[in-house]
């Protein structure tokens, strides 16, 4: 049976937590419906939902809920709401979360403690039987029940200069392991990643239980994307992403950040070249139905679509002032 639940999307990005979230939905639930909620808080109808497996996954989800029920923040809304939930008679502790504007968290926790004491309801704010967590918009407030955390401190200590092995302009672990998810690819699945570097987006994708393999022309990184993927399932061929060692349709899916900035180190005519040349593999390669998030630093959908990919998703990523990352979501036609 259905049931309705909120995912509590992270700040860190205006559209890629979404995406990841409904990404990962795509294969992870037998059935799902969006249902109409906040910027940060998407609200989905699911059946077969395991979501454990979407805890060990997502980055840019603070948490999710089982709802109870969803009501406006006015407080004549919120009280409503409260006096209507059927709860078991346990000790109980409400937390709620603010999601930009709207009423404050600690007014809702004192308002909700208010209410629901005077229903005969036993607080406990230090070991109580029953967690109670709210999410807070300027026109909705969700309560529910937490059914899932993904563990984000994890994210922090795989930070790029606390690895063995560190380059500098390469993805923040949170970001990469987003862009793993999007491409839906499945544990005990190829994933593949051109430009490989340093193998932040391997280290994500095999953490998952997805196979990884970089290419990377540069041996230097090679090394130390090696003692980066120390004891994972993941392969490094030293290669030129313009001549991909695959057989045609051979990867379940890509995820690349393209070479750029200054630092980039160019063994071709230009950059242009190397992205063009690189792109035709990446297609080749991939199997029909499946996806590609590939990262350039300028917009490249009319390239991406003349070499045979149809875009599902474009996200713009501002690092700094003179950088903007580009992520392009894109997908091999099923009937090629």
């Amino acid at each position: 049976m259905a049931k309705l639940y909120a995912f509590e999307l992270s700040g860190e990005h205006p559209t890629v937590p979404r995406s990841e979230a409904l990404s990962l939905l795509r294969i992870h639930a037998a059935s799902f419906r969006e249902v109409a909620g906040t910027e940060r808080c998407l609200l989905v109808d699911a059946d077969g939902l395991d979501h454990r497996i979407l805890e060990r996954r997502l980055a840019m989800t603070h948490r999710i809920l089982e709802v109870l029920k969803v009501c406006d923040a006015s407080p004549e809304s919120i009280e409503q709401a409260l006096r209507s939930l059927d709860l078991p008679r346990l000790s109980y502790r409400v937390r709620a979360s603010r999601l930009g504007e709207g009423i404050k968290s600690h007014d809702l926790e004192r308002m909700a403690g208010r209410v629901l004491y005077a229903m005969g309801y036993r607080a406990d704010l230090e070991n109580p039987e029953l967690d109670i967590r709210a999410i807070v918009s300027r026109n909705k407030v969700v309560f529910g029940y937490e059914v899932a955390r993904p563990d984000r401190g994890g994210f922090e200590r795989r930070r790029p200069h606390l690895k063995p092995f560190f380059y500098p302009g390469v993805l923040m672990p949170r970001m990469a392991r987003a862009l793993v998810n999007i491409t839906m690819v499945r544990p005990g699945e190829l994933l593949l990643d051109p430009f490989s570097g340093t193998a932040g987006i391997l280290v994500e994708a095999c953490l998952t239980g997805i196979r990884g393999v970089g290419v990377d022309v540069q041996e230097k990184l090679n090394r130390g994307a090696r003692a980066n993927l120390e004891g994972m399932e993941a392969d490094l061929i030293l290669g030129d992403a313009r001549s991909l060692p695959f057989k045609n349709s051979s990867v379940d899916a890509v995820v690349t950040d393209t070479p750029y900035g200054r630092s980039a180190v160019i063994k071709a005519r230009s950059k242009d070249e190397i992205l063009s040349r690189s792109v035709e593999e990446m297609y080749r390669v991939l199997k029909a139905g499946r996806r590609a998030v590939i990262v350039t630093d300028s917009p490249a959908e009319d390239l991406l679509r003349s070499k045979g990919f149809r875009i599902a998703e474009l996200h713009s990523d501002r690092v700094h002032r003179s950088l903007t990352r580009y992520i392009h979501v894109c997908e091999k036609p099923a009937d090629f």
